[in-house]
């Protein structure tokens, strides 16, 4: 079963929602409250009447607390980018929200998706070491492909006595999530990489710092931030340095993500 099994994807959320209560804790709550507040009567508006008031949905309209859009937007920080794309691509619904607004929205359906987890689920992670550690070690070194750029002996030595099970998780599961709290300052986002080719023929490249149809804004080795007006004769190539954590989020079952967790939590 993928991850649209409502029971692995409230479990991931709970998780997130788990974690906030640790020391190091990768939110400071699960949503921005001002943010989702503005949100819900864009919800209300616009989404309610085919999804329902709850975002179960009803009749033809889909459950949004299953949706893959909403679990990617754990990704995004609840900027609202995944759940822009996601719904503009649906030929029935042309919203033409602000970027703000697309933003709200992702915090409005994420605090009711923290509402439903407090009423029917533990504010504590459990059952995080259920899993087969053997079978975690062969999906790291075979399936989800985790040994091409990890290792026991080296990045992820001792990892399980650095780590809580429930912070292991959240890190395979969301690696570039907004860190808070007394690991924000040894471990901070890591930005994609671009390279830019311009018309010229020169390559400028460093941390890509916001990208559009129409420029590309970077910050190279020296700090200094550069924009560039998009051609038709520019070359733009973005590397997302968690590109395969995300390709994974479509790919996890609810077993291989508990025996992953067992397994990384034995490296002591």
């Amino acid at each position: 079963m993928k991850h649209t099994s409502l029971y692995r994807y409230l479990g991931i959320l709970a998780i997130g929602l788990a974690a906030s209560c640790c020391a190091a804790q990768w939110r400071s709550e699960p949503v921005n409250q001002a943010s989702a507040n503005r949100g819900d009567p864009i919800y209300a508006q616009n989404c309610a009447k085919c999804h329902g008031a709850d975002a179960r949905g009803k009749g033809t309209a889909p459950d949004l607390i299953r949706a893959d859009a909403v679990l990617h937007e754990r990704m995004n920080n609840l900027n609202g980018s995944g759940l822009s794309a996601a719904v503009k691509a649906l030929p029935d619904h042309k919203f033409e929200f602000t970027t703000e607004q697309w933003s709200d929205l992702s915090q409005s359906l994420s605090r009711q998706v923290f509402k439903i987890l407090r009423s029917g689920y533990s504010n504590q992670p459990t059952e995080m070491l259920s899993g087969d550690v053997k079978a975690g070690e062969a999906y790291f070194t075979g399936a989800g492909g985790c040994s091409k750029c990890h290792s026991p002996t080296g990045d992820l030595a001792h990892i399980g006595t650095k780590q809580t099970p429930a912070a292991l998780q959240q890190r395979f599961l969301f690696p570039n999530a907004i860190l808070r709290g007394a690991a924000a300052s040894t471990s901070r986002p890591k930005p994609s990489q671009v390279i830019v080719k311009l018309e010229s023929g020169e390559t400028v490249s460093g941390d890509l710092v916001r990208i559009d149809d129409f420029n590309v804004t970077l910050r190279d080795v020296k700090g200094v931030a550069r924009t560039v007006r998009r051609t038709a004769k520019t070359h733009v190539e973005v590397k997302d340095p968690f590109a395969a954590h995300v390709a994974l989020l479509d790919q996890y079952t609810d077993t291989d993500i508990h025996n992953l967790t067992a397994y990384l939590e034995t490296m002591k």
